[in-house]
């Protein structure tokens, strides 16, 4: 499953070039970090239910508006709440 972060500052609207293919995404928890300030929105999609951290999160950082400084927080997060989580930088298709 995707999610995709964005804050209402930023409001990022390019499209991700995902680094996996469709049934990657499918059967595991990518979550694509399109701006910072998004932190918050992760850990409400943990407590919802929709992200379950005793499954591993791939989290794509792009290289506009502050994406990876909020991955890496996010990531931070994750390893503090014994999850498991990873990283991984992506283009953008405008």
């Amino acid at each position: 499953m995707l999610y995709t972060l964005t804050s209402s500052l930023h409001h990022e609207q390019a499209k991700v070039i995902l680094p996996f293919d469709e049934a990657f995404v499918k059967e595991h928890q990518v979550v694509a970090v399109m701006t910072g300030g998004t932190e918050s929105q992760m850990v409400k999609l943990v407590r919802e239910g929709q992200i379950n951290l005793s499954e591993p999160v791939y989290i794509l950082a792009t290289e506009r508006s502050n994406s990876l400084a909020a991955s890496l927080e996010i990531l931070s997060w994750i390893n503090n709440h014994h999850g498991n989580g990873e990283v991984r930088c992506c283009g953008l298709s405008e």
